[in-house]
């Protein structure tokens, strides 16, 4: 198999997949749960969403697979540990199974018929989904990283990318976190250890 170093060849149409973690109403809202019952500054996730519809309107016009992502918080599959901090049954506070934090944020573009929707159940979109085997059934070797936040599931689900064999690129401005220490801190260790980082105009440049 083909080693592949360059940005271009990588990110490659063909073989590349958007992948969107998380823009629900809980992780983006300034009426979501992060905000409100953690306190934390919506500003730079609401920023990245005009920027992430933007680019996720070049990945369908270049005919790149969109894959759509969500966390939800079940009882039912949550272990001791995720109970400890987010709650036991009708006291889990954030993304809760059947409540309105699950939803997608009311400024992103819903997915499109056709797009899949892959439901997880903590950080990482490949514990305990068939996320692997979808990509794998459409010869994806590529995972554009996008969605909120960066230094949670988004780089959680991109670690696990690169150690099942994908090649990460984050694309920069299509994500982010509650604070710009917390953003660089995850652009540094996908630099570092994990991909490239790259902003969707640099991406969508080499589709033209």
């Amino acid at each position: 198999m083909k080693v592949l170093k360059e940005l271009k060849e990588i990110v490659d149409r063909v073989h590349t997949a958007l992948i969107i973690i998380d823009p629900q109403h809980d992780f983006c809202s300034s009426n979501g749960a992060m905000a409100t019952r953690l306190g934390l500054n919506m500003s730079r996730i609401q920023a990245a969403v005009p920027r992430l519809n933007n680019f996720i309107k070049g990945c369908r016009k270049a005919g790149v697979l969109v894959v759509w992502v969500r966390l939800v918080y079940a009882d039912s599959k949550m272990l001791p540990n995720q109970k400890a901090m987010l709650g036991v049954g009708d006291d889990i506070w954030v993304v809760k199974q059947n409540s309105p934090g699950i939803e997608w944020y009311k400024e992103m573009i819903p997915p499109m018929d056709g797009e899949p929707v892959i439901t997880k159940w903590n950080y990482d979109a490949f514990e305990d989904t068939d996320l692997h085997l979808f990509l794998r059934s459409k010869g994806i070797e590529t995972l554009l990283m996008s969605g909120f936040a960066s230094n949670i599931c988004v780089e959680t689900t991109a670690r696990h990318g690169y150690i099942k064999g994908y090649y990460i690129v984050v694309v920069s401005d299509c994500t982010d976190a509650f604070t710009s220490d917390a953003y660089e801190a995850t652009m540094s260790n996908i630099r570092s250890h994990f991909g490239k980082v790259a902003t969707s105009e640099e991406i969508m440049s080499l589709w033209k």
